[in-house]
This record gives C-alpha cells, sequence and structure tokens, in this order.
C-alpha cells in the first residue's frame, strides 16, 4: 500500500515538471536556419499559432481562385527568402524574458551586391511569445517586420495579418486573380532589374 502511494506521488510529481522552453534565442536562430533552406513548413514551427492560421487560411483561399498563380508565388517567395539570407549575417544578443513575452535584439548586416558595393548593417528588437511552453515569434509584433515574406510585406504599421485575410476574402475572385498576376509580373521585373548589369 505505501509503495502504491509512493509511486502514485512520483507520477504526480513527475506529471508537473515540464521541459523548460527553447530559449527565445535558439527560437529566433531556428527560424533563421529555415530561411536559408528556403522551408516554409518548418518556418511555421517557430511562429505563433494564430499567425500560421491566418497564413495559411489566405494560402488556402488564394489557392482556391489560382492555383497555379499561388504556386508560382510560393516558389518565388521561398527562392528570395533563400537568396537573401545568403547575403545576411546576423548576431543575436539581450534576450529579456517577462512572464509570456520575450524580446531578442538582432544585429543585422547584409552584404550588398557588388554593382553597389558595401553593406547595410541594421538592428532590431524582436518580439516572441509562449504559446504550450513554447516561445513563438508573433509576425503580427513591430520590430518582427524583417519576416515581411511571410505576411506579403505589409510592413510593420500593416502587422493585423487578420484585417488582410478578411479583405482578400471579400475580393471579387477575378480582382483576386488578377492581383496575383500583377503581383507575378512584379517579381518577374525585379529579378530583370537584378540581372541587369
Amino acid at each position: 500500500m505505501k509503495t502504491g502511494f509512493l509511486v502514485l506521488c512520483l507520477m504526480a510529481v513527475l506529471a508537473g515538471c515540464k521541459e523548460p522552453a527553447t530559449p527565445p534565442t535558439d527560437v529566433l536562430n531556428g527560424m533563421f536556419d529555415a530561411m536559408e533552406k528556403g522551408n516554409m513548413d518548418e518556418m511555421k514551427n517557430y511562429i505563433t499559432k494564430s499567425d500560421v492560421a491566418m497564413l495559411e487560411a489566405a494560402e488556402k483561399f488564394m489557392n482556391s481562385v489560382d492555383p497555379e498563380g499561388m504556386k508560382k508565388i510560393k516558389d518565388r517567395i521561398t527562392d528570395e527568402i533563400k537568396s537573401n539570407t545568403k547575403t545576411v549575417e546576423y548576431s543575436l544578443k539581450n534576450e529579456k524574458i517577462d512572464g509570456d513575452r520575450a524580446t531578442v535584439e538582432a544585429e543585422i548586416v547584409q552584404h550588398l551586391p557588388d554593382s553597389v558595393g558595401g553593406e547595410k548593417r541594421s538592428t532590431h528588437t524582436f518580439e516572441l511569445v509562449k504559446e504550450d511552453n513554447t516561445w513563438k515569434i508573433a509576425l503580427t509584433k513591430p520590430g518582427n517586420e524583417m519576416f515581411n515574406s511571410m505576411k506579403g510585406n505589409m510592413g510593420a504599421e500593416k502587422g493585423d495579418l487578420k484585417d488582410g485575410i478578411e479583405k482578400l476574402q471579400k475580393m471579387d475572385p477575378d480582382s483576386l486573380k488578377m492581383l496575383i498576376r500583377k503581383g507575378l509580373q512584379a517579381l518577374d521585373s525585379m529579378d530583370r532589374k537584378k540581372n541587369e548589369p
């Protein structure tokens, strides 16, 4: 009887123990690694559930309107992310945790193309939130605009993904299809300019 009670108490104690969350700095390192690989599914592991749900809802809706155009855009964004990370170096510092919120500063050095030369330096403060004992990047938080390609380059001042998706869903399908085509044309134009001597 004593042994059974002791085992039961031990199980209760062990059940109450949670593994410590991966530090916020490691989450950002994981996100940058996934970006270098161009692995969109892996990137989703590092962002909040609500951001993942909104991105997937937008993708699903746009796929229903123009699956070919959406695939091309997704492929182009993936290629752009991989390409951009090749020219970037970063260092993370000043991790601060306050309950279920955290910030991490990143010093970013972007090496500019040979035609321009030099480098561009910037500092970003990333905000993370804790979900299910796991740190996640909140794309809608100010400072996280560096991950704009995942939210359609809306910028920090337009961080409400939900509003953006609602606007997309209210659009006439033909207008949305035209918007997708224009987006692809703009990407093609940007590529041509990159490749010009």
